[in-house]
């Protein structure tokens, strides 16, 4: 069958749903149910509110928020309208968001009320101070001069003057266009995301996605069979592009649910498994270990579960996840933001030695390549280099980041990935890591140079280096190794205090080590990690790993 979804826009797609899927499930949130109808509906609604503030195709809205159906409607109705949607993830630090909203050049942020969260309202206070005294549509300031609007998913904004609440502008809440449904976009090419990933700079890039997510989403489904009988369990926060582009959206374009918690909870999952006949879920090491240890596990039924988006390449874990949790299509794969997601991935019935050993082969219209990151020449089935993807799910580029955007894309096309692995001569790709230094804690990639960059401005710090290292809890921690400043002295302590209010929870050093000097390669003066790396394993305890081999030919 050919890709229905093949040249379509978010209002395309969706008005594709509501005809084909109309009155069946498409997301579950605690007791309410929306049908494709209501998703259509709920999107339209959310288009108005925005035309309403007078944003136009190519504004940029921030959505700052946990997981809750708000998070949809403002994705979808922004992306249908030709606004691009900045992802921000909620564990960012005041300074942390500032350059997010800013850089992107949002014009409005949707954020909900604190809860028992963040109090997104007071960062964002503090940043324009005229959203406590001023009015709607005059609040930037210094920190954020392009930040017109902050929206409030709640029915009051806590006497925040200059901000508006979500119902508020439904209708004549603003100047604007009342009811009217504005233009929706009409190319498919256009940007509809801004989704931030950390890579070897000191701050983090803006990947440009497009409406190519819908197309996508149909080539993502293909290898695990989605159909409309089947249902995902989505617990992993909303920002993250394994959530929607990976997630809500390849279920979605098969006529299937989506069961949304707001955070994971072991026992909310196992309810919802046996309740809606779960039969996929993300699987983080974390997820794993909650879910084996409830004391509901042995007595839930569990036996709808045929799909497990495996996040680690672990054997252990992915065996743990198809013995012990009983999933048989325990699969993983290979993507990254800059390209849409995945880009391979073996069936869910392939045999298990391959399914746990590789990452599959390239999905439709997608290529892979293996190349020797000096040379720049083709590596041989089975050798390792870099990986590099070509094809239609690229990023269209790095957010007014064109140095950045030039070493990542090349003129004919491929993106060089900064990732490590080889392919055999059946296509199959195996990942061994990173070519740089970048690190997965929690979930979530890591860059060193973004947290080096904050801790190197305390005043005891001369210079210092950040490694990421094997953990059994969060996957990789980082550790952090200080050259004190002339006459100071850098306690451990006081150096993970000042990071703590600054940097997200997961990109937080487990340890830090102040060391005399820095290891660095001669005439370039480098660092060079690889021994911090053995060092930071050395002081604690751990063996350090043996070297990737290539297969046999």
């Amino acid at each position: 069958m050919s890709n229905p979804f093949r040249d379509a826009t978010y209002a395309q797609a969706l008005a594709q749903l509501e005809a084909v899927f109309g009155a069946r499930d498409a997301l579950v949130f605690r007791d309410r149910r929306f049908s494709f109808a209501d998703l259509k509906r709920e999107a339209d609604a959310a288009s108005r509110r925005f035309a309403a503030l007078g944003l136009k195709a190519g504004d940029k809205v921030g959505i700052l928020m946990p997981n809750r159906p708000e998070f949809v409607w403002s994705w979808l109705g922004a992306a249908q309208m030709g606004l691009v949607c900045v992802m921000l993830n909620t564990r960012l630090r005041r300074d942390e968001i500032a350059y997010q909203l800013g850089q992107s050049d949002c014009r409005a942020v949707v954020v909900a009320d604190a809860g028992d969260g963040p109090d997104f309202l007071e960062t964002l206070a503090e940043l324009c101070p005229g959203l406590r005294e001023g009015s709607p549509g005059a609040i930037a300031g210094a920190a954020l001069p392009m930040l017109d609007f902050v929206v409030v998913c709640e029915e009051t904004t806590r006497g925040y003057a200059g901000a508006v609440t979500w119902t508020g502008l439904e209708g004549t809440g603003l100047e604007g266009t009342g009811h009217e449904i504005p233009r929706l976009a009409a190319d498919p090419a256009s940007p509809a995301i801004i989704s931030y990933s950390s890579g070897t700079t000191a701050l983090p890039k803006g990947a440009m996605i497009s409406h190519c997510l819908w197309r996508k989403a149909w080539d993502i489904g293909i290898r695990v069979e989605l159909t409309a009988e089947d249902c995902l369990y989505l617990a992993i926060p909303m920002f993250g592009s394994m959530a929607t582009m990976n997630g809500i959206a390849p279920y979605w374009v098969r006529g299937a649910k989506v069961v949304l918690g707001e955070q994971f909870d072991a026992g909310a999952c196992l309810a919802a498994i046996a309740r809606e006949k779960v039969t996929g879920m993300h699987v983080l090491p974390p997820i794993l270990r909650q879910l084996l240890a409830h004391k509901d596990f042995r007595t839930t039924d569990t036996s709808s579960l045929r799909l497990a988006y495996t996040l680690s390449i672990d054997p252990d874990i992915l065996a743990q996840v198809e013995d012990e949790l009983g999933v048989p299509g325990t699969i993983t794969g290979y993507g990254m933001t800059e390209t849409t997601t995945v880009v391979t991935r073996n069936r869910w019935d392939d045999p298990r030695e391959v399914r746990h050993a590789t990452q599959g082969w390239p999905l439709p219209d997608l290529e892979v390549a293996i190349v020797d990151p000096q040379t720049l020449a083709p590596m041989p089935a089975g050798e390792p280099g870099e990986i590099w993807v070509r094809g239609y799910s690229i990023m269209l580029g790095y957010y007014k980041k064109p140095e950045e955007t030039a070493r990542a894309l090349t003129p004919d096309g491929w993106l060089r990935t900064g990732d490590w692995g080889r392919q055999d001569d059946t296509g199959r790709v195996t990942l061994l890591g990173r070519l740089g230094d970048t690190y997965k804690s929690r979930g979530f990639n890591v860059s060193p140079a973004e947290v080096e960059y904050v801790l190197q401005r305390h005043p005891a710090v001369e210079v210092c280096a950040i490694v990421g290292v094997p953990d059994t809890q969060h996957g990789e921690v980082g550790i952090a190794f200080v050259v004190p400043a002339a006459g100071a002295t850098a306690q451990e302590a006081e150096l993970l205090g000042f990071l703590k209010p600054q940097i997200a929870s997961y990109k937080m050093p487990a340890r830090v080590f102040s060391i005399d000097a820095l290891p660095l390669t001669s005439g370039t003066g480098k660092v060079q990690k690889f021994k911090l790396r053995a060092d930071a394993l050395e002081r604690l305890g751990l063996a350090a790993p043996a070297p990737a081999q290539p297969a046999s030919a």
